[in-house]
């Protein structure tokens, strides 16, 4: 929606009785932006439900929510600034007011909530437990400009909830205006109506938080909260499509309890097969990465530790790159993307550059395409999840210099953001699996087909959601990989 030259006249009119914070860092951003000229006004318009502003007034003391949040609800002073105005001559209105449209003669860009203007329609999603896909249209048309369907991270807490779900749509919202246009040519059309919020649904709401709190608790007290499990199989000759047996068909990685293994990546080399893995230490807190050799007669042996750090390290993804073995694993408490370099393999690992710093990136995975090396990393923003954003970085050399895609965040959906394991090729195309967090961390995989990816845009498609399940497995799976006719996956289930 941005002009090619000179700066955009951007228009953002908001409901002045339901004012939020994320709104403020959303006014903040563009006020900023180089490309935007900013202007604002208030609408008219309904307060929030009296019942959900006292169920967030309770959380903060029940839940000890300290500091500020997406949804606390400001007054007018805190949009106090030179861009007040009424918007006349604006080139876009971005109207997140649920007001009825005036006669703008520019274009007007609108939110919908599970198509419903009003925003009470994203509270009611949180209170049934659940995400809610918001939508920005051109308002005149209908034409989808860019959805969102943010991840939940905590659906027991509706101020956690909240943050997630309005950190999201402050990037949609940031894309829309400020990206390339990204529509396609799907229409739609406000119809949906939330219901009213009352203190029936709040209680019940209230109820259910206590008592999925209490199991919890039960469950880490009695040493039964589940864990991760790395678990592999053979392949048929030329299973090349991507379909999953059930879980019987699996050989489990055992551990001794004191650990679990997570993100499992397989490299062959002269020296063998090696099967990389998170071996998170319960007695440490912390992730290191573990590795295994495959034995033909007997399959794995028990990984042994290849590299730790001052950091957690998850995600350890390994590839050869002009004559030399590479891993970058997961260091996101350092906010970084770092690159090491097998000295010795699978247990002699160098640090050898930082890709991207200052970057909230997790399961970074690169793969060369096109004439260019790209990474697909899950990125969080403000207060946001990274289970539903995807964001892509590109580069002419490995070492970089690497540089964010003009379109970032790429995706906003839980249900096929967050990377899962290598990129691959299969029939003439590209394909990446991506986890399905739509139920929490690690549900499932979907299959993804790269459709477009360059310097202007990436786009893809969900060939498939895979989830596995038993009496014995809870999610998963959570990553894909495959290598030389084996198959590895990690699951949650209960500890033995």
């Amino acid at each position: 929606m941005r002009t090619k030259t000179g700066q955009a006249s951007v228009h953002v009119r908001l409901n002045g009785a339901r004012l939020w914070r994320w709104q403020r860092e959303l006014v903040a951003r563009l006020a900023a932006h180089p490309a935007v000229d900013l202007s604002m006004s208030f609408a008219d318009g309904p307060p929030p439900p009296r019942a959900f502003m006292l169920l967030t007034t309770l959380e903060r003391f029940a839940f000890r929510l300290h500091g500020e949040h997406a949804c606390d609800h400001l007054d007018r002073t805190a949009f106090e600034g030179p861009w007040i105005g009424d918007g006349h001559g604006a080139r876009l209105t971005l109207d997140l007011s649920g007001s009825p449209l005036g006669d703008d003669p520019g274009d007007v860009v609108r939110v919908l909530y599970d198509g419903a203007v009003d925003d009470d329609a994203l509270l009611v999603a949180l209170l049934d437990g659940r995400s809610c896909e918001m939508t920005a249209i051109d308002a005149r048309s209908g034409r989808v400009l860019g959805s969102a369907q943010p991840a939940i991270e905590d659906p027991a807490v509706m101020t956690r909830g909240l943050d997630c779900a309005y950190t999201a749509l402050l990037r949609l919202c940031l894309r829309v205006v400020t990206g390339p246009d990204a529509g396609d040519e799907a229409v739609l059309a406000a119809v949906a109506t939330p219901p009213a919020i009352g203190l029936g649904a709040v209680t019940r709401f209230g109820l259910r938080t206590l008592a999925g709190k209490l199991d919890h608790r039960l469950k880490l007290l009695c040493g039964q909260a589940p864990r991760w499990f790395v678990a592999w199989r053979h392949l048929d000759a030329g299973n090349g499509d991507v379909t999953l047996p059930g879980v019987e068909a699996y050989r489990f990685l055992p551990d001794d309890g004191l650990r679990y293994y997570a993100d499992p990546f397989l490299f062959s080399a002269r020296e063998g097969t090696f099967l990389f893995v998170e071996e998170y230490v319960e007695a440490t807190r912390k992730g290191i990465i573990s590795a295994a050799s495959f034995e033909p007669d007997t399959g794995f042996t028990t990984p042994k530790p290849v590299l730790e750090t001052a950091v957690h390290l998850s995600y350890p993804l390994v590839f050869a790159h002009d004559g030399q073995v590479w891993m970058i694993p997961e260091t996101l408490q350092a906010q970084s993307i770092e690159l090491y370099r097998a000295e010795r393999l699978p247990d002699v690992w160098v640090h050898e550059a930082t890709l991207l710093n200052g970057v909230d990136g997790s399961d970074a995975t690169v793969f060369h395409d096109g004439g260019l090396w790209w990474m697909f990393a899950a990125t969080r923003d403000w207060r946001g999840s990274n289970w539903d954003t995807l964001s892509v970085f590109y580069a002419e050399q490995l070492l970089g210099p690497w540089q964010p895609h003009a379109a970032n965040p790429v995706v906003i959906d839980s249900r096929c953001a967050r990377p899962a394991g290598h990129v691959f090729q299969h029939g003439g195309a590209l394909w990446r699996p991506a986890q399905d967090c739509s139920d929490g961390y690690g549900a499932g995989l979907a299959i993804c087909r790269i459709e477009q990816l360059d310097r202007e845009a990436m786009r893809q498609s969900v060939h498939s959601i895979i989830r596995l399940r038993t009496e014995g497995v809870l999610r998963g799976p959570h990553t894909l990989n495959r290598l030389g006719g084996i198959e590895v996956i990690d699951l949650l289930g209960p500890r033995s």
